[in-house]
């Protein structure tokens, strides 16, 4: 039985010549142009898959391994029988983005979902567009900061993190708690008591006193919780003020967001809340 023969997608052949199927060779163009603009394997597949187009005939859907074949496929552009669908100068910038994607990001992967924006607290997006210079951009706001190196990135949290493991009492808030708030919860607590000790309650002004008790209540309860966890970070810096390194489970032990300033400067927030 004669094995059936595959052509790139793209492609077909009609009276013994390759050519170029218009729609297929659209998406292909599609793809590599997404993927320059910084799209990930999975968006691009599940792009494809919105076109309604198959990979091949007997395929179901499309997945990220057939995008990645694509990308990889010099037919494309180096021709050898097919025509070029994608320009020369196109696969250059996209196979030397594919190297930087593949080994600067590992270096920050564990901490790259942790970097936020300064002004609006959101998650911000690393763009290697321009590589060899990367940026991280707002979506939400708007705002472009960089370039910073991957390797400049990771330097900055290793120098951060070792600078509260010197200096641990770094971890507690800015303002003491005091015990005003309980001592306030009592006193909403004793003239509550006061209301329905009388005859006739005062619902409407009731109501009111037990709903601001109960957020006095929560108050304190929240503060002496976040005590107790400035003792705990305190103390896990404590136990590695000799380190000389990055730990990264120290680092996820007790960091929740590493904010990056427009200058390319960083600050950490806690997970007790304190910014450093």
């Amino acid at each position: 039985m004669k094995k059936k023969r595959y052509f790139p997608f793209g492609y077909r052949m009609t009276n013994g010549a390759m050519e170029i199927v218009p729609e297929e060779s659209a998406l292909v163009q599609n793809i590599f142009h997404s993927y320059l603009a910084g799209a990930s394997l999975q968006q691009l597949a599940k792009s494809a898959e919105q076109t309604g187009l198959r990979y091949r005939q007997n395929a179901n859907g499309w997945n990220k391994n057939m995008i990645s074949r694509i990308l990889d496929d010099e037919r494309y552009w180096n021709g050898n029988g097919f025509p070029p669908v994608i320009s020369t100068e196109l696969a250059a910038r996209i196979a030397k983005l594919k190297v930087c994607r593949a080994s600067p990001k590992s270096s920050i992967r564990f901490f790259q979902k942790t970097i936020f924006c300064p002004q609006c607290d959101s998650r911000l997006i690393r763009n290697s567009r321009s590589l060899p210079r990367i940026f991280w951009e707002c979506k939400k706001c708007n705002i472009q900061i960089g370039p910073i190196a991957d390797n400049e990135l990771k330097q900055a949290v290793t120098e951060k993190l070792l600078s509260i493991c010197q200096n641990p009492q770094l971890t507690e808030p800015d303002q003491q708690p005091t015990n005003s708030l309980s001592i306030q919860a009592a006193r909403l607590t004793n003239e509550i008591n006061q209301l329905l000790d009388q005859r006739e309650v005062d619902t409407d002004r009731l109501l009111p006193l037990i709903l601001e008790c109960a957020a006095e209540k929560y108050m304190t309860c929240r503060i002496k919780e976040s005590d107790h966890l400035t003792i705990k970070l305190k103390t896990l810096f404590q136990e590695h003020s000799n380190d000389e390194g990055l730990d990264r489970e120290l680092f996820k032990q007790t960091v929740k967001q590493v904010i990056l300033l427009p200058d390319g400067t960083i600050q950490f927030q806690l997970l007790n809340g304190k910014t450093v």
